[in-house]
Formats: structure tokens, sequence, C-alpha cells
């Protein structure tokens, strides 16, 4: 016959090792937001909700406070220590976002001991509880009168704290935890209900929701549903993001649980276009399972079957991108054109340059041009009648507004940096030195505006042989720049592969894929 032997827990360390599920200070801090948002969402089903729901965080050396208008009588005081671990909120009727009682141990990622102060209705008495690190009992008694709380409401004091909170730098540095507050709790700071204040020292901090200014990706699709469980959907809003930087995050009742698809290893999703950063927004996913202090969801058919869907809409979304990735770019050399043809012209109006004769585009400013062979015979001779108009570049121009840079492919076989042709400075998108440069947006100025520069210097040649000259004195000043870095064969290799740069910081590789 089988023996049963029972297992013991120990309590204290057990509790302990709940508080640590929390991946940060901010996340174990947040679980009081949570709960301040289920006890609202409670109160509107019996009618006794506040027209909103304030809650403040305030700062100091010693102490962290947290307070919110709902309390707790000593029978939910009782039942909350009594079902750790085993919250009544599984089988509540409200649509809550906690689901496991262990909220209150979070303290323990912030400091040592945790004190409760909480009133019920006016007429209730407030009560005191206290939690420590390390034991596995809480007292409950009548708070003193000094502590007592004018109104109904919770007010949740940490203390003995591990860190100083008030350091700008640190774990709960008051500017990084309104960003994450903002972030995790969007959708109910938006609905108007919600409002989280953080009180430091130096002044009042409102937690607001980002706006948002990016164009939108995929929106004939609002929701996507289950095949072989049509009640089970998932909303999403998702924008196209050009910094490269974007993160879609899966949200549970509005929290967000999976904060990037970028971190779900080993499921694919990691590589494609949904996580690469040109992609911002999220996915409400209501029907998942959120793991314990929400680090994750659970593995289920559920979940597999959500990136199911995903892999489904990839190929619409990467469509999508393409053709917004193709006008940021366009966009983005279009600017760094104009900016590059002011420094150029800025930099060939100084007296050095005062000899060279600049494309009627690059017209110095207050000065006139030096007359050259055909700036002489443009001066002699009258237009016809009837004649074409001259092409733009090819005639002086006092305000230089007509000559223009792009970027263009060159023919296979091309390896010219630049040429000028009509009036266009155009630089070759496919030689690797404009590749290297392409990686920030900086080099990538100065690129252009040493190209502006080359032609204008090869305008003034009537040989035709300086520009080929000009040619092999930038490969000489490029392969000097890239042997000075140290590394010539491995700069050399990527930069054929090199994408165009989007932002100074893009990640290595991201337009590649798409």
């Amino acid at each position: 016959m089988a023996q049963r032997i029972p297992i013991k827990l120990h309590v204290a360390n057990a509790l302990q090792w709940l508080g640590t599920l929390y991946r940060n200070p901010a996340d174990a801090l947040k679980e009081h937001v949570s709960n301040a948002i289920d006890e609202h969402v409670k109160a509107k089903l019996v009618g006794a909700a506040h027209d909103r729901c304030d809650v403040s965080f305030t700062l100091d050396r010693r102490h962290v406070t947290i307070d919110y208008p709902y309390g707790m009588s000593r029978a939910e005081l009782e039942s909350a220590l009594h079902r750790v671990a085993d919250s009544a909120k599984r089988t509540g009727s409200a649509r809550t976002i906690g689901r496991l009682g262990i909220g209150m141990f979070s303290f323990q990622q912030v400091g040592r001991r945790c004190t409760f102060y909480t009133r019920k209705t006016t007429a209730a008495e407030t009560l005191r509880m206290v939690l420590k690190e390390g034991s596995d009992e809480a007292t409950v008694e009548t708070a003193l009168a000094r502590d007592a709380l004018s109104r109904p409401g919770l007010r949740v004091v940490i203390s003995e704290l591990k860190f100083d909170p008030t350091r700008s730098r640190g774990p709960l540095a008051p500017d990084a935890l309104r960003r994450y507050l903002a972030e995790k709790f969007e959708a109910y700071l938006r609905e108007g209900w919600l409002t989280i204040e953080i009180r430091t020292g130096v002044g009042r901090f409102d937690v607001a929701p980002s706006r948002v200014r990016l164009p939108r990706l995929l929106t004939d699709i609002r929701e996507l549903v289950l095949p072989e469980a049509p009640d089970k959907k998932a909303a999403l809003e998702l924008y196209f993001d050009p910094s490269g930087r974007g993160r879609v995050a899966i949200r549970h009742h509005g929290v967000g649980v999976v904060e990037d698809l970028s971190m779900l290893t080993a499921y694919g999703l990691e590589d494609s276009a949904w996580a690469q950063g040109f992609v911002r927004g999220f996915l409400d996913a209501d029907f998942l399972n959120p793991l314990p202090a929400r680090s994750g969801f659970e593995e289920n058919q559920d979940w597999v079957a959500l990136l199911d869907l995903l892999d489904k809409y990839l190929p619409t979304l990467e469509a999508e991108l393409e053709g917004h990735l193709a006008a940021h770019r366009a966009q983005q050399a279009s600017a760094i054109g104009e900016r590059a043809l002011r420094l150029a012209r800025d930099i060939l109006d100084l007296d050095e340059f005062r000899d060279l004769a600049l494309p009627g585009g690059l017209a110095r400013r207050g000065r006139p041009q030096p007359d050259t062979p055909h700036a002489s015979e443009r001066k002699t001779k009258k237009r016809v009648a009837g004649s074409p108009s001259p092409r733009p570049g090819t005639v002086q121009s006092p305000r230089g507004h007509r000559i223009r840079y792009e970027e263009v492919a060159f023919e296979a076989g091309s390896r010219a940096h630049s040429r000028f042709v009509s009036g266009v400075v155009q630089a070759n998108t496919l030689h690797p030195d404009y590749q290297r440069a392409a990686r920030s947006t900086d080099s990538r100025l100065a690129y252009a505006a040493l190209l502006i520069g080359k032609e204008s210097i090869a305008f003034n040649d009537r040989t035709g042989s300086a520009g080929d000259y000009l040619e092999k004195l930038l490969d000489f000043h490029f392969r000097l720049q890239t042997r000075k870095r140290g590394r010539p064969g491995k700069r050399a290799a990527t930069a054929e592969q090199a994408p165009l740069g989007l932002e100074s910081n893009e990640r290595s590789g991201s337009s590649a894929r798409n």
C-alpha cells in the first residue's frame, strides 16, 4: 500500500519568494494600481464607485506611500491573508485584472516592512495591518488617532527601503516610473476614470497616456478571432514606427503582460516584422491566462492559436511596412538633401572657394559668380524666341533653389559615388561608402554635402577628366577612414549588406528583412 506523505511548507520563505516574482520594483508597485482598478470595477457593479479612481505615489528617502480611495474591512483583510495565491478574483463576476492574491507581498521588491491603513466606509474605523519580510504572521489592529484616514480608502506605506527611491537613476526614478505606469495602464488612463500622480520632494507629476501620431497599420483588421473559438477575440492597435524602436505588447484586461514580442524566443516571431522595431502597438487578449505576477502567459492551446494568427497576417503586415518604409526613406532623403545643399552652399560661399563657378542652384548669396568660358558665352548670346528653356543647374540663379540632391541606385557595375545630371546631384546608393555612411543621419548628411562639393568642383572642369580624379580621391578618403578604424576587411564585407539607416541608433539589419 502506498504511503501518503504530507507536504510541509515553510510559509515565511514561501511568502518571501512570492515577493520576488516581480521583475523589478516598478513592476511590483504597479500591483497596487491594479488592485485599485479591480476595486473600482467591483464598486461599479454595486453602484458604489467614485467618479474617478485616484491613485497617488509619494516617494521620499525613507518611505514609499500609495493611496487610493477603496478600503477593506477586517473580514476582507483576514480573507486575503487566508487565501494567498487562491484569490477570489478567479471566480468573481467582475472583470478584474488580478488573478492571484499575492499583490500585498510585492513590497518585498522595495522594502522589508509594509503597513496598510484601511477604512472601508465613513462610519468604519481605520485599521492597521503590518507585514514583514521573512515573517509568516500579520498583525491587524485599530490604528492610532494620528494615523487614522480622514475618508474611506487604503494607504500602503513601504518602509525599511532597500534603496533610495528618489535617485534620478534609481529603479523608481520618478520619470521612469511615470513612463512605466503610463505604458502599463494606458487603456484605463485614456478612459478618463483612472488618474495616477507621483509626488516627490521637488513636485508632482501626472501620469498621462502617450500621444501616438504615427500611421496606422492593418487598419481593416480590428480583431483577431481564434478559428476554433469564435468567442475568443484579440483586439489590436498597431502603428508604423520609423525609428525602429517600436514594441508590440500583449495585454490582458488593458495591462501589458508581454511587453515586447521580441522577448518571445523560440517562437519565430522574434525574427519577424512583428518584433523588429517598425511596428508599435498592442494586442488585447483577455482570453489568455497570465502567469503569476503577470510575467507571461500560460502556453496553452489559446496561446498557440494566437501565435498562429500572427503568422497568418505576417505577409500583409510586411507588405504595408514595405510601403511605409519606402515613403519614409524618400522623405528622409529629401530632408537630408535640403540640409546638405544648405551646408555645401555655406561652405562654398567662403573666400577660399570664390574662384569656383558653381552650378546655378548653388549661386552665392550676394556675390557675383566669376566668369567662365560658358558663362561669358551666355552673357553675349541672346536667347532665340521659341528655343527651349535652359536646364536647371546650367544657368546662374541668384536664389539657388533649382539644384536638387537625390539618392538612386546606379546601373550595375558602376563604381561612381555620384554624378551631376540636369541640375541634380545623384548619389549612388549601391556604393559601399554610401551604405556605410547611411548607418547614421549625421554621417549620411556629411556624405551628401561632400558629394555636392565634389560635383561643384567637377562643374568647373572643361577637360572632362577632373571628375575621375575626384572619384579616386573619394576612394582614397573612405579607404583611409576604414583603415583608421582598424578593421578594413570586416567593414568592407558588411558595407555591401548594410541597410539604409533610418536613425543614428537603428538596429543593424532591421530594414534588410523588409
